[in-house]
């Protein structure tokens, strides 16, 4: 069961990271949502909070990446959250990680967010489906070729409490967009024959107030996601992209707009 459980992360660790619309309806293959942290200023810092919620009727394929744009002007990368690198054996990544605890071995100034997930676990053999819920930590891996790569702890919680570890990275992307979350979430082949799952909902918190850095022995909060002095003209843009394993689905797409009037000047 708990190989089964670390499928199920991996595939809600993809819905990663994101999220948010303010205008989808009930029948929408994805419905997303996105706010700051009340009392947000411009000009200052806060939490961004994402949230995702994948209508599995429509969508009962495991998904198979996921690409969240977020607005020009945001500091999500240049903030100063993530300032140690999370480095990593790449064979640790889509492996089930039964043994690890903690951020496995990862410095916790390379936390950048944490979150939640749900998702549906079907048993290939007896069909039996039965519901997970996992805790998400993504943290800030080495930059790459000039693009800092993303290394997301998926932490099931019950019924069967697996962890996995995938790899994201943070790209460029076209206007009016200023960046982009990506992850792909490769097969686990030891669990195919196993289970599939299928993700429901997600929930993210980027520089959360949670988070606790560490300097000189003494625990701080760094500062969250940078805020730009003025509000586009559109308000904040969100969008997210989910791909599925089966090929013949069409990719999900959704959007999210946080208004000037909910933040202060």
């Amino acid at each position: 069961m708990a190989r089964g459980g670390a499928l199920l992360a991996l595939a809600l660790v993809l819905a990663a990271c994101a999220l948010g619309s303010a205008g989808a309806h009930a029948a929408a293959p994805v419905r997303l949502t996105a706010s700051f942290a009340r009392g947000a200023r411009l000009g200052g810092s806060t939490a961004l909070n994402l949230g995702v919620h994948v209508n599995t009727r429509l969508e009962a394929s495991p998904v198979a990446g996921v690409r969240i744009l977020y607005p020009d002007g945001l500091g999500l990368v240049s903030s100063s959250l993530g300032l140690d690198a999370c480095t990593l054996p790449a064979s640790q990544y889509a492996e089930i990680l039964v043994s690890t605890s903690g951020l496995g071995g990862c410095s916790p100034n390379a936390v950048m967010a944490y979150g939640t997930a749900r998702a549906i676990v079907r048993l290939v053999q007896s069909g039996q489906i039965i519901p997970e819920y996992a805790a998400l930590t993504v943290l800030s891996g080495p930059l790459t070729s000039g693009q800092l790569q993303l290394v997301l702890y998926i932490d099931g919680q019950h019924p069967f409490g697996a962890r996995i570890l995938v790899a994201g990275q943070a790209t460029g992307a076209p206007a009016p967009f200023g960046g982009a979350l990506q992850v792909a979430f490769p097969q686990i082949a030891s669990l195919q024959d196993l289970a599939t799952i299928s993700l429901t909902d997600l929930n993210i918190s980027i520089g959360t107030r949670r988070i606790t850095y560490y300097a000189h022995g003494r625990p701080y909060h760094p500062d969250g996601v940078a805020l730009p002095d003025r509000c586009p003209r559109r308000g904040f843009r969100f969008a997210v992209t989910l791909t599925f394993a089966v090929t013949s689905a069409r990719a999900a797409t959704a959007h999210a707009t946080v208004p000037c009037s909910a933040l202060h000047a």
